[in-house]
Parts: structure tokens; C-alpha cells; sequence
């Protein structure tokens, strides 16, 4: 029996020693496995850091090519600017010397435009205007009626003014023969008998009129309101007292004209000043010159043009400035008599329609343009020529093209105004000039040649 009690004893003894046996090696199994899953993690998380890592560095290196590029991009960009800004320099030298001031330093054509006086290059300002002494014209009843509604409907429109169409041979005359600097001669026949000029001594007299001329061209003459005092040497005065018109021209062409509206003093051919409704001018000497306008100011010297518009300022290459035209010589009142009167010519500034070179409206000429025809329609006028004329810069085929171009812009836009009936457009080129495009000498004349870019409604009236 103790035998048998000890074997079992001896099983229970290895039954327990393999039990604990046995649960050491699996609790050795599992820390085995549990080093081995903080390694694999270890492992994973390494690799997760360096994967991040790796896609860190790849993001920073796209960003830094991204740079690289951009700056080859922009470095390109700089380059394509300079080589417009060549090619620019090369077609146009407006902008060949333009800074700015109080913007960025970066300034394009269209922003440039900004600073040019309507209708003229950058850096240039309108010439003097040439003195014209005032005519007297014979006017029809009807046409008369006609021009006193249009004197009162015009009042307060910048850029127009009225004169009379003289027809001769069924065609207009343009030209004034008192632009000519030289000596008037000859025979004037007038309804009241013969004026002399320059000949010999002669004496004409009327109910309305006397006129007394010697014999060296001097006289004094009185009509209507209209007197007229001439001298040998030219010089002399006029004055309108219905018209507000008085000029005063001196023996060497200096002078002074008024009219109401516009103000002239002529010192020198490099002295004087212009006061107008759109803008004032005073040229100091030769080469200096103050234009002012409501929107641009600008002081001219030393071949620079410093051009303000309200806070911004820019400096340009300058235009030449042009001499002043001197005053013609006053020729005897009964040479002012029109007779032929064929209707009214309403003439617009050069510079109130278009820009420099260009045959498109310009916002200011629409409006103008758009007054205009109201007032056609109002007072029932059914036939209207729109004639465009350029000054002889150029070729004439060119000119002639512009003309055509100008013409029919203005036509184009007055039919879409509403104006209806006999409207045609017609372009003159260069063929038409009101006043002379050079200079007895043969130089450039830039007032005469402004005179002769215009536009002009042609109301034929009988």
C-alpha cells in the first residue's frame, strides 16, 4: 500500500514539475513574441519615420524645382519685357525715356496714353492757333435763320465752331488769301464802287461805309459796327464790337487777339500765350512752354516734358516746340466781304475727335458728335456732307485714307444717333488746306498744319 501511495506521489510530483515546465516555456514563447512584435513595430514605425522623411525631402525638393522654375520663368518674363520694350522703342519713341513718379516704375503704352494731349504724340502740345480776321459775309435770309439757331444751340459745346461756306464754280473755298505774309495789290470790286489797294490813293463811301486808302496801302475804314485802321507796314487794328473781336498787330507781326472766348498775346515767335476754353499755353523762350488743361499739366524744358495728371507725374522725351505764328497784316475791311455764300461749314478742333494717327471716336467726340445731331434734326436739316482733312505729313495716299476713315467714323456714329436724310462722307486728304502747311521758307509750320486736321459738317444752304 505505501507502495502504491509513493508512485502516486511521485506521478503528481512530475505531473506538477511538467505543468510548471511547461508554463515557463510559453510565458518565454509569448515574452519571445512580444520582443518580437516591439521589433516588427519598432521596424514598422522606423520605416513609417523614414517614409515620411523621404516624402518630406520629396515635397521639399518639388518646392525647390517648383522655385528653380519660377525663377526661370520670371527670369524669361524680364526678358520677353526687355524685348518688347526694344521692339516698342524701335515702333514707337514715345515711350523711349519715360519715367514715373508716386506709381510703380513699370508703365505699358495704354498706360501712357493717359498722359498725351488728346489728338497730339506723347510729349508734344498743341501749336498757336493762327489768327484769322473775322469776315464779313452776305448770308441769305434762310441762311441766316439757319445760323443764328445754330449760334444759340452750340453755346456751351467745346470743340466746334461755325463759318461760312463761300462756293465758287459749284465747289468750296478753303484757302484765305490773308495768310499770305505778302503785299496785297489790285482792284477789289464791291457793290459800292472800286477799293484800291496798294496801287494808288482811292476813296469809297456809302450810307453804311467809308473808306479812305492813300496811296501807300494805309487806310481807315468803318462799317456796321466794324472798324478797321491799316498802316503801310501792316500793322494796324481791327475790332467787332458785335462780334467782341479785337486784334491789335504790330509792325513786326507781334500783336494781340481776343474775341471773348480766346485769348492771344504773340511777343516773339518763342514768347507768348493762349487762353482758351479747353486749355492755356505760355511759351517763356525757346524751348520752354507751360500747357495747362483741366486733367494734364505740363511744363516743357530743356527737351523734357514733366506731364501731371492729378497725383501721378511722369517725365517724356519732348516734342520741338513749334514757333508762334505771327500776326498776317491787316488787309482793308471790303476785302473781308464774302459774297457766294453757299451754306455753313460747323468745323470740330482737331484734336476733339481723335487721338494722334487713329479714326476712331474718342469718347468726348461721341458726345460732341451726339450734340450735334441732336441739333441737326431739331432744326430739320436734311442734307449734311461729313468732310475729313489732314495736314500733308505723310504720303497723300496715306492721308487720303485717313481722311476717308475719319469721315466716315463720324458718319457711322451720327446714323446710329439717330441723324437721317442725305448724309454723305467724303475725305480731302491733304487737298483742302485752310492755311499753309510750310513756312514761306520752306520750314514746317505746325500752326497751319493743326488748322488743316479737321473735320467739318458742310450744311449746303441756299
Amino acid at each position: 500500500m505505501k507502495k502504491y501511495i509513493a508512485i502516486i506521489l511521485v506521478l503528481l510530483l512530475l505531473i506538477i514539475v511538467g505543468t510548471c515546465a511547461l508554463q515557463g516555456k510559453g510565458k518565454k514563447a509569448d515574452d519571445s513574441s512580444t520582443k518580437v512584435n516591439d521589433q516588427e513595430q519598432k521596424l514598422s514605425d522606423d520605416a513609417s519615420k523614414k517614409e515620411s522623411e523621404n516624402d518630406a525631402k520629396k515635397e521639399d525638393d518639388e518646392d525647390k524645382d517648383k522655385d528653380k522654375d519660377k525663377d526661370k520663368d520670371d527670369k524669361d518674363s524680364e526678358m520677353n519685357d526687355d524685348d518688347d520694350k526694344e521692339e516698342g522703342n524701335d515702333s514707337n519713341t514715345d515711350n523711349s525715356d519715360a519715367t514715373a513718379e508716386g506709381d510703380s516704375d513699370e508703365t505699358d503704352e495704354s498706360d501712357m496714353s493717359q498722359y498725351r494731349v488728346p489728338g497730339y504724340e506723347l510729349g508734344a502740345i498743341p501749336a498757336f492757333p493762327i489768327i484769322e480776321f473775322p469776315v464779313i459775309p452776305k448770308y441769305s435770309v434762310e441762311q441766316a435763320k439757319i445760323l443764328n439757331s445754330l449760334k444759340k444751340e452750340i453755346q456751351g459745346i467745346k470743340g466746334i465752331r461755325l463759318k461760312p461756306a463761300v462756293v465758287e464754280k459749284g465747289k468750296l473755298q478753303y484757302f484765305s488769301k490773308f495768310l499770305v505774309k505778302g503785299k496785297i495789290k489790285g482792284i477789289v470790286n464791291t457793290k459800292k464802287g472800286k477799293l484800291v489797294v496798294g496801287k494808288k490813293a482811292g476813296v469809297i463811301s456809302a450810307k453804311d461805309a467809308k473808306a479812305i486808302v492813300k496811296n501807300d496801302g494805309s487806310g481807315v475804314l468803318n462799317k456796321d459796327g466794324v472798324s478797321v485802321v491799316v498802316n503801310a507796314d501792316g500793322s494796324g487794328t481791327l475790332i467787332d464790337e458785335k462780334k467782341g473781336i479785337s486784334i491789335v498787330r504790330n509792325a513786326d507781326g507781334t500783336g494781340t487777339y481776343s474775341d471773348g472766348k480766346i485769348n492771344i498775346v504773340v511777343e516773339g515767335e518763342y514768347k507768348g500765350s493762349y487762353r482758351g476754353p479747353n486749355y492755356s499755353m505760355v511759351y517763356t523762350k525757346e524751348g520752354q512752354a507751360q500747357f495747362s488743361s483741366n486733367v494734364l499739366k505740363i511744363v516743357v524744358s530743356n527737351g523734357k516734358a514733366i506731364i501731371s495728371k492729378g497725383d501721378k507725374t511722369v517725365t517724356v522725351d519732348a516734342k520741338p516746340l513749334p514757333k508762334i505764328p505771327l500776326f498776317p497784316k491787316i488787309p482793308p475791311l471790303e476785302q473781308l466781304k464774302l459774297d457766294n455764300i453757299g451754306g455753313i461749314r460747323i468745323i470740330f478742333d482737331d484734336s476733339i475727335l481723335f487721338d494722334f494717327d487713329k479714326s476712331e471716336l474718342r469718347p468726348e467726340g461721341k458726345v460732341v458728335v451726339e450734340k450735334l445731331v441732336a441739333i441737326v434734326k431739331k432744326l430739320n436739316i436734311k442734307t449734311v456732307e461729313i468732310h475729313g482733312h489732314t495736314d500733308s505729313i505723310g504720303s497723300e495716299s496715306y492721308n487720303q485714307k485717313l481722311s476717308e476713315e475719319r469721315a466716315n467714323a463720324v458718319k457711322a456714329y451720327a446714323v446710329e444717333k439717330g441723324i437721317s436724310g442725305n448724309i454723305k462722307a467724303i475725305g480731302f486728304g491733304e487737298s483742302e488746306p485752310v492755311a499753309p502747311n510750310k513756312n514761306d521758307d520752306g520750314t514746317d509750320n505746325p500752326s497751319g498744319r493743326q488748322a488743316n486736321r479737321r473735320v467739318e459738317f458742310f450744311l449746303p444752304i441756299k
